[in-house]
């Protein structure tokens, strides 16, 4: 392989961190056996207060290979969040592709090796997502994944209803894109990954690779979608921010958009406790706004059901119905 190919084929992988010093290598890990090459590794600590940044500067040490495998540290000394340091981790990146990965969550060796051609393949691609499962840190329980969907070309009347594809740590994005969708949106509470692709869908069409390639973390540490006002602030933030997309559609978008929100907020107030009368109030308004969304009958249907239940039948029902307009998006 030339060096210019090897120039062009550089990805680099932004990882930001905060006070995951116990977390953080199994991530670093999951890159290190990636079997892509060449990658640069841009970990940006978001002021972390323990020794994340010792223990990173550590396996640099160790693994570090200049032009085939480099890593630094970039150190921010006041915490300005995930999305912030995923900004400067865009910044300073020199590959032709930015993937994304927290440090929480771990890459299959075959993610980037999948992506990267498929994004090289078509130039019209501006991002490619993966599929994701979700796993317990502590039990290293996987959970289980049916079939689904995972829409690609273009997308932006599906992503101005909801969010239709997948995590942050999923995505690889031709870095070229951000001179046109700028930079994550960090005044925003939450769902700012959601926010990215739907810029991205305005000027791209967005790729797929319809395979669990990523695992999501989950643990007792805090997560940004662990605060539900956070997520209930965003996702009205954003319904509003591209009111102005959605006239260039049918008004059937705008209607099946206002009724995704206050059928998300309805699980919110349900799943979390806050209040099971305006889950009920929320989910019986989005179906009279837009009777044609099988999942918020779904949703509504829920909160009669026992949670083991519930949630077993979710994973059945979408074993047949996961391909489908009838696939329950969340339990």
């Amino acid at each position: 392989m030339t060096d210019q190919c090897n120039k062009e084929s550089l990805v680099t992988v932004v990882v930001p961190v905060f006070n995951r010093s116990k977390l953080i290598l199994s991530s670093l890990e999951s890159v290190r056996h990636q079997l892509f090459r060449p990658l640069e590794i841009i970990v940006v600590d978001d002021g972390s207060t323990d020794d994340t940044v010792k223990v990173v500067q550590k396996w640099i040490e160790q693994f570090n290979i200049p032009g085939r495998f480099s890593t630094k540290c970039i150190t921010q000394k006041k915490n300005q969040g995930a999305n912030a340091a995923r900004n400067r981790g865009i910044e300073e990146a020199t590959g032709e592709f930015v993937a994304f990965l927290d440090s929480d969550d771990l890459w299959m060796p075959q993610k980037l090796k999948k992506q990267i051609p498929a994004l090289k393949l078509n130039p019209s691609i501006g991002g490619i997502y993966c599929g994701l499962r979700h796993f317990d840190i502590n039990t290293q329980k996987r959970a289980e994944v049916g079939p689904k969907n995972y829409p690609e070309g273009y997308l932006l009347r599906q992503l101005l209803i909801q969010d239709i594809t997948e995590p942050t740590s999923c995505w690889v994005v031709r870095k070229e894109c951000f001179k046109k969708t700028g930079l994550f949106d960090i005044t925003l509470p939450a769902r700012q990954d959601w926010d990215m692709w739907i810029r991205l869908a305005t000027h791209f069409h967005i790729g797929s690779i319809p395979e669990i390639l990523v695992e999501q973390g989950g643990h007792t540490g805090e997560r940004v979608r662990s605060d539900p006002q956070r997520e209930i602030d965003a996702h009205q933030t954003i319904f509003e921010k591209y009111a102005y997309l959605r006239t260039k559609f049918a008004p059937s978008v705008s209607l099946a958009a206002r009724a995704a929100m206050y059928r998300r907020r309805g699980r919110v107030y349900f799943h979390r406790g806050i209040s099971k009368k305006s889950a009920l109030k929320l989910q019986c308004l989005a179906i009279i706004i837009w009777p044609f969304a099988f999942d918020s009958y779904a949703a509504l249907a829920g909160m009669f059901l026992p949670k083991n239940f519930r949630q077993n039948m979710h994973v059945a029902w979408n074993r047949i119905f996961g391909k489908t307009r009838f696939s329950i998006k969340a339990h």
